[in-house]
C-alpha cells in the first residue's frame, strides 16, 4: 500500500513537470529570423553563395525545429528573407523575397503544418535558382552595388518585430560602398559608407577611430534582436587589417544603432561557418 502511495506520488510529479514544460512553451515568445541577403559583386567570390544559401538551410532547419516545439497549429513564428536592392539587376527580387518567407501568424490553422512542410520541401530548388540568376555577371563592374545602409534605414521598421524573439542574420562582406558615392551622407566623422576606413592607415588606428569618433552613422532599431554579420571579407589584399577595422566598426555600428553587440561569422571552411552558426543560434 505504501509504495503504491508513493508511486502514485512520483507519476503526478511528473504529470505536473509535464504540463508545466508545456505551459512554459506555449508562453514562449514567437520568433522572427530575418536573413538580409547582399547580392552585389561579392557573389564572384569562390563559395560565397554556396556558404550563403547553405546557411539559410541551416536557418530554416531550426526555425522548423522551433515552430514544431511552439505547438505548430498555434504558431506565430516567422521566417523571413529580405534582398538588398541593387540597380540593374534583372533579379526578380520581388519572386524570391514571396517564394522564401513564411509568416505562421498570417497562415489559417488548418494550412500552417502543410505550408510549413511544403516549403521546406521547395527551399533547394529555389535557393538553386537563386544562386544561378545572382550570378548574372562574371566581373565586378557587372554588378552596380547595394546602398546596405540605406535598406536597414528604410526598412528599420520592419526587420524586427514586437514581443518576438528576433534574429537578424546580414550576409554582407562589409563594405557599404557603391559605384557613386555622390549620395553618401556625413555627420561630423560618422558616414553611410566604409570609405572612410581607407584613410585609418596608422597602426593605432584604433585609437584614433575613438578618439575621433569615427563610424557609421547609426540607425536607431527600437525592437531588440540578436544581431549575426556573417562573411565579412577584405577587398584590400595590402591592408592586413582590413577585416579587422570592419569588424570594429560594424561593431560600433550595430551597438549605437540597436544597443546590442553583433555576432559575427568567419569565412573560412563551410564545416567552420556552419558550426559557428549552430553554436549562436542554439
Amino acid at each position: 500500500m505504501k509504495n503504491s502511495i508513493i508511486t502514485s506520488i512520483l507519476a503526478l510529479i511528473l504529470c505536473c513537470s509535464s504540463y508545466a514544460v508545456k505551459a512554459e512553451t506555449l508562453k514562449r515568445n514567437p520568433i522572427n529570423y530575418t536573413i538580409i541577403l547582399d547580392l552585389s559583386d561579392r557573389v564572384l567570390n569562390n563559395n560565397q553563395l554556396a556558404y550563403d544559401l547553405e546557411q539559410i538551410k541551416v536557418m530554416f532547419a531550426k526555425f522548423k525545429q522551433k515552430a514544431k516545439q511552439n505547438l505548430i497549429i498555434t504558431s506565430k513564428d516567422r521566417f523571413i528573407i529580405k534582398i538588398i536592392p541593387q540597380k540593374y539587376s534583372p533579379l526578380n527580387v520581388d519572386y524570391y523575397e514571396n517564394a522564401l518567407q513564411l509568416r505562421l501568424d498570417q497562415i489559417s490553422i488548418k494550412d500552417k503544418n502543410n505550408r510549413l512542410n511544403q516549403l521546406e520541401t521547395q527551399l533547394p530548388t529555389i535557393l538553386q535558382k537563386l544562386k544561378q540568376e545572382a550570378l548574372y555577371g562574371k566581373k565586378d563592374s557587372d554588378y552596380a552595388g547595394v546602398d546596405l545602409w540605406a535598406f536597414i534605414s528604410d526598412n528599420k521598421d520592419h526587420l524586427t518585430s514586437l514581443n518576438y524573439d528576433n534574429t537578424v542574420i546580414i550576409m554582407t562582406d562589409g563594405y557599404l560602398d557603391f559605384e557613386n558615392n555622390d549620395h553618401v551622407l556625413r555627420n561630423e566623422n560618422q558616414f553611410t559608407s566604409t570609405k572612410f576606413i581607407n584613410s585609418l592607415t596608422k597602426q593605432n588606428w584604433k585609437k584614433d577611430a575613438t578618439e575621433k569618433n569615427y563610424g557609421i552613422i547609426p540607425i536607431q532599431i527600437k525592437v531588440d534582436a540578436t544581431w549575426i554579420i556573417s562573411g565579412i571579407k577584405s577587398k584590400n589584399t595590402n591592408d592586413l587589417m582590413q577585416i579587422s577595422k570592419l569588424k570594429f566598426f560594424w561593431n560600433k555600428w550595430i551597438r549605437e544603432s540597436t544597443n546590442s553587440n553583433p555576432k559575427f561569422i568567419n569565412y573560412s571552411t563551410k564545416s567552420q561557418i556552419l558550426s559557428e552558426l549552430n553554436s549562436i543560434m542554439n
